[in-house]
């Protein structure tokens, strides 16, 4: 990644940051004053001035965000110099990898989803509607909001089918999703279109606190799989792991979300749901 790129996604991380001492977002100063910095050296490195980046200085400005493990590697990564499209090799068509990944997401036998890295579902399996009781009308009724089909306006919004059907189950998703959709995001979080994101999702009454309750240090992420025992409003007592596979492109990466079954009741609850058709629903374009 170039360091002018680097430099302002540091800077958005900085406005994250809360000085409670003064109730104001954190100054390039108050940022110095956390790493042991200069203020002078964190104007540098903000505006992609600085060419050299030492590892403490990244495990310092890490400590002081409060970076997750999942968010640590993605902003170790950012720091390198390679171009984000240098990744990926040049020759690797980005409608190959959403053919071969939308053809999963329709062979699954499980209830299973595809989002993009914002946490937009491109589609979804005929289980994953069955399982969440969800109908065609309040899929269009989503597409139709500021934040269409996303993952997180789905879990927040207060009359949501999914926020109804979770049940008990509601915060532990909400919270697991959430933790994941920061590492997810940190690379844009100096974009145009993460901020009107989550300008949107934050209208919602809970996203604020989950948002930042998901920065809590003693629950640190370092894993994509994420597991939930509950009572589902339409389907009782389920266990179950979601399972998430990652596609890379040069025009983004591809979530493939399925969740596996850990006792015998689920599992015939998803043997059930996948007996029918499992075509793709598709909800959103990509890229």
């Amino acid at each position: 990644m170039e360091h002018e790129t680097f430099g302002k996604i540091v800077a958005a991380l900085r406005r994250e940051q809360i000085d409670f001492a003064t109730g104001r977002r954190w100054s390039q100063q108050k940022l110095a004053e956390e790493t042991g910095l200069t203020k002078r050296i964190v104007s540098k490195i903000e505006r992609g001035r600085q060419a050299r980046l030492e590892g403490v200085v990244l495990q310092e400005m890490a400590r002081a965000f409060e970076l997750t493990s999942l968010e640590r590697r993605e902003f170790f990564a950012m720091a390198s110099q390679s171009a984000d499209r240098a990744v990926v090799r040049a020759d690797l068509d980005h409608r190959e990898v959403f053919e071969k990944a939308w053809a999963s997401l329709g062979a699954i036998g499980l209830p299973a989803f595809l989002m993009d890295t914002f946490g937009n579902v491109i589609g979804i399996n005929r289980a994953m509607v069955s399982f969440h009781g969800c109908s065609m009308v309040q899929i269009n009724e989503a597409k139709g909001t500021v934040e269409g089909v996303n993952l997180l306006g789905l879990l927040f919004a207060p009359d949501s089918t999914l926020r109804r059907v979770l049940g008990n189950g509601w915060h532990s998703n909400a919270m697991t999703v959430m933790r994941q959709w920061r590492a997810m995001t940190l690379r844009y979080r100096h974009t145009e279109r993460f901020r009107q994101l989550f300008t949107a999702l934050s209208a919602f009454p809970d996203f604020p606190m989950f948002w930042s309750a998901s920065r809590e240090r003693r629950q640190d992420v370092n894993s994509r799989l994420r597991s939930h025992i509950y009572t589902h409003r339409l389907h009782g007592p389920v266990g179950y792991t979601v399972f998430t596979d990652i596609s890379l492109s040069d025009h983004g990466d591809l979530y493939l979300s399925a969740y596996v079954p850990q006792d015998r009741n689920t599992i015939d609850l998803f043997q059930r749901l996948a007996g029918g058709s499992q075509q793709a629903l598709p909800l959103a374009n990509w890229p």
